[in-house]
């Protein structure tokens, strides 16, 4: 499978176009100015990734704008350079890709590191949240210093990159694999490198920059009327106080606007079906059956109301995460088989297959090999790097002893292989599936106090293996497809998550400096709910068999969704096979389950970003295919960027100067307006 096969665009050959161009060498790419453009687009889209995250544990692929904002910010750098008096050396593609994966590998260790999901679900506020009312010291993990932080991250994130550069070959030049981001992404570099590409992506940062200084301009005015709890445009009822209830509101999310705009229609119509099925309708309906099903008054229990909501969610996000797991394994598999029987591993078979594309895929082919890594260092480097990960994770986590995270690491290579084969197949990546699994497994094999932290430990041991590996091989793709050493891309990865092993902590840092008084990140009326890490620490309480008592037909509503996850992927995929349009609309059971656990509210915001892209389409395509995802990452950007001067301002307690709040009309407004009337009125002096 090759990426330019039947490609209409680079038929007459991509590389002659830049023949006459100097190919810069490993240190000719790797620049100082290119580390510093990485720093600043990497702590800027830590802030951006960790927000989305941490609100709504979801992020779609940030690519595009990244890959705008790197092109023009080194070439603005450049001229500023120009025009200062020095010399500098030509702006070349390699160093556009090379800001790419600096600042794609800060944003991935993000992703991976934990802070929307398992590092938040160590902490004894959500063990509470679970129903356990004085959980075990060595069960929960409050107040872990930042530098710790940064060197767990740092460690395990290592490991990721190194897991990765012993299988870029395979890959890329043997097994020939689409990596369909990574390919898009050497299109896009390319053509940005010709003059018409330059005026296009000139004309995109444009927009970028008008929408984000319309949304930093908003959130700076929406910040003012937020004092006191539930206040601000953010809890505007807009369909009525009975919805508002549920978590039916619009909050004026701009960000999440911008994320409906990135994402595809059907998933966020499925967010919102989620929505509507859980909080809508099963949820109240459970609420009546308070007294016969349960007894609890509890928000909290897992004997309670929140036992169908933990463990509905589960049961749908893991049997769906292991349908697609084994899917894409015996596709894989199929996919190799096939490989092997056509024994076309090699460059002369390939140029044989493929006459008509020959010198592009030579020179492609030639400068990747001279500029490969060795197979003795990339493996001694796996080994060195998972050596001292085995060293210090047990000593920053005591709950893990050695030989789980050697075990880890010795199975980590084989299922690395698997992942990101599969990504290379679908773009699409499992990480997370293996993540949950691993909790699971090595809770269940400590089954003692410290089990389920020492779970929560090796998920982030396994998501951050897979995640950046497989993101790293398709950021390797992007290298190939533009003449990228591949040594500089590898330097420009560990680069990556140098900067976003010590960015990301101190991001997380500020979001909890910033937060409300006498409120912590994770907790439902935080500005960062995170989800997801209450469902990450039920499964290790499931794994060390701690749920003892579940409320009335729980259990079958777990089956019942099992059923219903089975047989929507089992249509789906037999609708793909034999070709028939239903699949385009059959919603994917993970994105359907996220509203279960994080609420409905920023579902209605993307489905207006579907909604708006939708019309946008239909006046002018040519536009919206130009420039939504410019305006997206606008949009995206403007409101991360606040979090930075919010949370100084918490540092020093500035709160906003108003609230704004709503209430039902009668005796409430009665109340309000009866105590607002005998308040002091301040004399002047």
């Amino acid at each position: 499978m090759d990426a330019t096969i039947g490609d209409p665009t680079v038929a007459s050959s991509v590389e002659r176009v830049f023949e006459s161009q100097l190919l810069p060498g490993t240190w000719g790419q790797v620049t100082f100015r290119s580390m510093a453009i990485s720093v600043v687009l990497g702590t800027v889209f830590g802030f951006v990734g960790l927000r989305i995250m941490m609100k709504a544990g979801i992020i779609q692929a940030l690519n595009l704008p990244i890959n705008v904002l790197s092109f023009f910010f080194l070439k603005w750098f450049i001229n500023l350079l120009r025009a200062c008096g020095f010399t500098t050396l030509p702006f070349s593609r390699q160093e556009n890709v090379l800001i790419l994966t600096t600042v794609t590998t800060c944003l991935n260790v993000a992703i991976s590191g934990g802070f929307a999901n398992y590092v938040v679900g160590m902490t004894s506020l959500v063990a509470k949240s679970l129903g356990v009312e004085n959980p075990d010291p060595r069960d929960v993990v409050d107040n872990f210093p930042t530098g710790r932080w940064m060197l767990f991250l740092f460690v395990i994130s290592m490991v990721g990159i190194m897991t990765s550069v012993p299988l870029n070959k395979v890959m890329i030049v043997d097994y020939r694999l689409l990596f369909p981001t990574g390919t898009v992404q050497a299109h896009l570099i390319n053509s940005f490198h010709t003059p018409q590409g330059a005026h296009v992506a000139k004309l995109q940062v444009s927009t970028i920059f008008k929408f984000f200084l319309g949304r930093f301009s908003w959130t700076i005015f929406s910040w003012l009327y937020s004092a006191g709890d539930n206040c601000g445009f953010a809890n505007f009822p807009m369909f009525g106080l009975e919805l508002y209830k549920h978590r039916f509101k619009f909050d004026f999310s701009p960000t999440f606007l911008g994320v409906g705009m990135i994402c595809p229609h059907v998933i966020n119509l499925a967010l919102l079906f989620g929505g509507i099925v859980s909080w809508g309708l099963l949820y109240p309906f459970l609420e009546t059956k308070h007294g016969e099903w349960y007894h609890t008054d509890s928000p909290s229990s897992l004997k309670g109301n929140n036992g169908y909501k933990v463990f509905i969610c589960i049961t749908i996000i893991i049997t769906d995460g292991l349908f697609n797991f084994l899917t894409i394994i015996i596709t894989s598999y199929i996919d190799i088989k096939h490989k092997q029987e056509e024994n076309d591993s090699g460059l002369s078979n390939y140029m044989k297959r493929h006459p008509s594309l020959n010198y592009d895929e030579c020179k492609r082919v030639e400068v990747f090999l001279q500029n490969k890594i060795p197979l003795a260092i990339s493996v001694g480097g796996y080994i060195a790097s998972a050596t001292v990960s085995i060293v210090v994770i047990p000593w920053l986590f005591d709950q893990i002893k050695f030989y789980h995270v050697a075990t880890l690491y010795i199975i980590t290579p084989v299922i690395a292989f698997a992942n990101t084969y599969a990504n290379g197949l679908t773009d699409w990546s499992v990480g997370y599936t293996y993540g949950k699994f691993t909790i699971f497994v090595v809770a269940a094999w400590i089954v003692k106090a410290g089990a389920v932290v020492a779970g929560l430990v090796a998920c982030g041991i396994m998501i951050a293996a897979l995640h950046i590996s497989s993101q790293a091989t398709q950021d390797i793709k992007t290298g190939y497809m533009t003449l990228t050493s591949e040594r500089a891309m590898v330097i420009g990865q560990i680069v990556g998550v140098i900067i976003g092993s010590i960015v990301n902590p101190c991001i997380f840092l500020a979001f909890q400096k910033g937060e409300k008084p006498n409120v912590s990140i994770g907790s439902p009326e935080s500005h960062f709910p995170c989800p997801f890490a209450g469902l990450f620490r039920a499964i290790g309480v499931i794994g060390t068999g701690g749920v003892k008592e579940l409320p009335d037909y729980c259990l079958a509503m777990c089956f019942a969704s099992f059923c219903i996850t089975i047989a929507t992927n089992v249509l789906s995929l037999v609708s793909q096979i034999k070709g028939w349009r239903i699949h385009k609309y059959l919603p994917n059971m993970t994105v359907v389950a996220l509203p279960f656990f994080a609420g409905p509210d920023f579902t209605i915001d993307m489905c207006l970003g579907s909604a708006v892209l939708f019309i946008w389409i239909r006046m002018n395509s040519r536009s919206a295919d130009l420039l939504s995802s410019a305006v997206a990452a606008g949009l995206i950007c403007g409101e991360g960027l606040f979090a930075l001067p919010s949370a100084v301002l918490g540092i020093f307690s500035v709160q906003p100067p108003m609230c704004m709040k709503f209430f039902p009309s009668g005796k409430e407004v009665d109340v309000v307006d009866s105590f607002l009337n005998n308040l002091e009125t301040p004399t002047r002096t």
